[in-house]
């Protein structure tokens, strides 16, 4: 029963709980059973707060049999990053002299995580700072993609993405800068949403990039997706006129932009990941969407912008720590930091200011469409460390420039390449429709019907 309780997607766990089949101290259990036995070969999580957890699951089913359910979080296990803080836990961020970095109180998307009546299992893992990639010679062992434990999670969101594919919890909380949050989700097979900047707060979150992070839901679903973010989103972070996440009321009319110049003529993005964003196009054409090709600006001039805010951004945050104590963090992680001292305050405010243009053309082209489709990753998952080989001198994400435009972007499973690994579809949108965004997305995946799919680790 163990394993069917942590395979059921968060809202159908939700509604077992609600309905009284099962109890949220039995699912937590559940969780913490199958994590002590696969996560010695995942390495998703840091840090379990087992008895916080049962405790926060007691008091979830108290307050079921009184009859007040908080809504589709109530009771439900779920992961948090370790790079946001929960009050009692370490934040390491995957940095070894903060271990013992104890967090004094939740971060806002925690307390609200808590107040939505989620269970919080434990924190984590990450890449160091969310900027060293997956290095193999680190303190921690790299965390592992589930379809194949040779081969990579991806970028810092890991051990959120890991959990979720292989059912050690029912959704996560990650953070992206640069698709922290698409890509891991991505090469892991499961559902991401980088929310529209804002609308979830990061007050208690370790800052990277201030004025491009995000904290966003990782979960099996695009609709998990949906119930994980209407527990994000905190009270002070609410814009007026935001429409909380409805994902069934289906796509007829809706008009889908392919930003189809982006991966098209790319020498390097895989032949199954052109047939499976082609299908997912037919597909949504079937479902009673328009799509037509659109022109965004030249990719790699977006990506140098993008660098160009985030990386003098990055090495400010961590400066201090930089030149008082170098020696604190690895070498890769170092030495990516410091790629930020390069950039003058001139090149810095010159890409502020182009960052104000691209958020003007995107917002004028999306008055011809509801949102934007093209592929998250141009490969599925490559060797454990591959950032570290000749492939990792390639851009093989195509995340960063949705970072500039502000707005929401989800990634989504919607194939698999011939050796069965997962593939992704970005679905980007306007600011503040997050909704449509989900709504696309779960339409999209209901009927491409691949949800039914996990790795072979997860039915052990």
């Amino acid at each position: 029963m163990s394993a069917e309780l942590t395979l059921l997607s968060l809202a159908d766990l939700s509604r077992h709980i609600r309905e009284g089949h099962v109890s949220s101290v039995e699912v937590t259990r559940s969780y913490f059973d199958r994590i002590e036995m696969l996560d010695g070969r995942l390495h998703s999580f840091n840090t379990l707060r087992t008895e916080a957890a049962l405790a926060e699951a007691q008091a979830a089913d108290r307050e079921t049999a009184l009859g007040n359910w908080r809504g589709p979080l109530h009771g439900v296990p779920i992961g948090i990053k370790d790079m946001i803080d929960v009050a009692g836990v370490p934040t390491t961020a995957q940095a070894v002299h903060r271990r013992d970095a104890i967090a004094d109180e939740d971060a806002d998307v925690v307390a609200a995580l808590k107040g939505a009546g989620a269970v919080i299992l434990g924190k984590q893992a990450m890449s160091e700072y969310a900027v060293g990639g997956t290095q193999l010679n680190h303190a921690w062992p790299p965390a592992c993609n589930p379809w194949n434990l040779d081969l990579d999670t991806l970028s810092s969101s890991s051990g959120p993405a890991v959990a979720v594919a292989a059912g050690l919890c029912a959704g996560s909380v990650g953070t992206e800068t640069a698709g922290s949050i698409r890509a891991p989700a991505a090469w892991c097979g499961v559902a991401g949403l980088k929310p529209t900047n804002g609308l979830v707060s990061t007050k208690g979150v370790l800052p990277l990039s201030p004025s491009m992070d995000c904290v966003g839901p990782i979960a099996w679903t695009v609709e998990d997706c949906a119930l994980l973010l209407s527990g994000m989103v905190s009270a002070d972070a609410e814009p007026n006129g935001l429409r909380l996440p409805i994902v069934g009321d289906g796509i007829k009319g809706m008009r889908v932009g392919v930003v189809r110049h982006f991966y098209e003529n790319d020498p390097d993005v895989d032949d199954a990941v052109l047939a499976a964003t082609a299908n997912a196009i037919d597909v949504l054409q079937d479902l009673g969407a328009t799509c037509t090709d659109v022109r965004l600006g030249d990719f790699n001039e977006l990506c140098d912008i993008a660098r160009a805010i985030s990386w003098p951004e990055e090495y400010a945050a961590h400066r201090a720590e930089l030149e008082a104590y170098p020696d604190r963090l690895t070498e890769v992680s170092r030495s990516r930091l410091q790629d930020g001292k390069a950039y003058s305050t001139e090149q810095y405010r010159a890409a502020r200011q182009k960052r104000v243009e691209v958020i003007a053309d995107f917002n004028q082209l999306m008055r011809d469409v509801d949102v934007l489709v093209l592929p998250t990753l141009k490969k599925a998952a490559q060797i454990l460390g591959f950032e570290f080989t000749e492939l990792g001198a390639v851009d093989i994400d195509m995340t960063r420039p949705f970072n500039l435009t502000d707005g929401p972007a989800l990634a989504m499973c919607h194939g698999y390449d011939g050796e069965g690994l997962p593939l992704s579809l970005q679905i980007i949108g306007r600011h503040f429709e997050d909704d449509v965004v989900l709504r696309v997305g779960h339409s999209l995946e209901k009927t491409l019907g691949l949800r039914d799919r996990r790795p072979r680790i997860a039915l052990t």
